[in-house]
């Protein structure tokens, strides 16, 4: 089969060189590639000591990807056994549901005793698990043993016969479990983390576009009649005060100056307006349309003058009588 592949491929490489690891079979998992095809898998697993497992053996299969071992494999059940569906992938962390917990460092093995080591533990609703109640495992598990694979033939005859418990190999699993058990929690905290970033990152940046009470920079703005021209007597009686409160976050001291931009959204109050419930007087906002409009028109007579005032020396006439004219 060795012909069939090309030797300088990485995976090529790797395959061939764990299925020599694991070409004896043991009292606990064996696995080989099948005869004509390296990336599929075949696995035989024993039922973990002191568990409904107990006396139970169990057939799969493992898919390995092109780019193994940079990506993890996919490891589908076909035995019945009460903790994982069967003829589907399975969600744990050393299968392909999980490519950012893998590490290139792990194999076949790995993933074989992780597998002896998860199947005691809770489901808690991953893909492909299954909570069978404990009778109903250990029937499964009798039941285990009839059964025959296509490829491998009966797989009661793959695993050699247990002598003993094998507490050793039962620790092993137990401790590359918990290896691939850190490695998913090490994963979460890392996106914890990062979402808690985040969040803080968004509410600075709402911090800084929600107004504060105790930090406040206040614009008062008064246009009297001094600045209104002379003629407009009915309106010297009127001014307009504008107050425009903005947010500067993380600074309790008042500042004299206009906020200007910036993400805060000023609040303006005017004459005869409730800041506090947004009311706002109809008579001051009329008042301050009206000396907007006054001011503005003022200023257009005032060029206005002026250049007629450029004709009239053009013309040759004397100041005086263009003041007259004005006038």
């Amino acid at each position: 089969m060795e012909s069939s592949y090309n030797s300088r491929c990485p995976a090529v490489k790797r395959l061939f060189r764990e299925a020599k690891e694991l070409h004896e079979a043991t009292e606990e998992y064996f696995a080989q590639p099948l005869d004509d095809n390296l990336f599929e898998w075949h696995f035989t697993v024993r039922g973990p000591a002191d568990s409904e497992f107990d006396g139970g053996i169990y057939h799969g299969r493992i898919i390995m990807p092109a780019d193994y071992p940079m990506k993890p494999p996919n490891i589908i059940f076909l035995t019945p056994n009460g903790r994982f569906e069967t003829n589907k992938k399975i969600c744990l962390s050393i299968s392909g549901h999980h490519p950012e917990t893998w590490q290139p460092s792990w194999s076949i093995r790995t993933a074989l005793l992780a597998i002896i080591g998860f199947m005691p533990t809770p489901a808690n609703g991953t893909i492909g698990s299954l909570d069978y109640t404990a009778s109903e495992r250990a029937k499964l598990a009798k039941k285990s043993l009839e059964y025959e694979c296509p490829q491998c033939g009966s797989i009661n005859l793959l695993l050699k016969e247990r002598t003993s418990n094998n507490k050793e190999l039962q620790e092993e699993a137990r401790e590359v479990m918990g290896q691939v058990a850190v490695s998913v929690g090490v994963e979460n905290k890392e996106e914890n983390e990062d979402a808690s970033v985040s969040r803080k990152e968004s509410s600075g940046t709402s911090d800084l576009m929600a107004p504060r009470d105790q930090s406040s920079t206040e614009v008062t703005a008064d246009i009297s009649s001094s600045s209104v021209p002379a003629n407009s007597k009915n309106t010297e009686s009127h001014s307009l005060q504008a107050t425009s409160q903005t947010t500067l976050p993380g600074n309790s001291a008042s500042s004299s100056l206009p906020a200007v931009g910036g993400n805060s959204t000023p609040e303006i109050l005017m004459e005869g307006a409730d800041a506090h419930n947004g009311r706002r007087n109809p008579i001051s906002v009329s008042n301050q349309g009206y000396m907007y409009n006054l001011v503005l028109s003022s200023a257009i007579f005032l060029f206005i003058g002026l250049v007629v005032r450029r004709i009239f020396l053009l013309e040759g006439e004397t100041s005086d009588e263009l003041d007259e004219v004005l006038l």
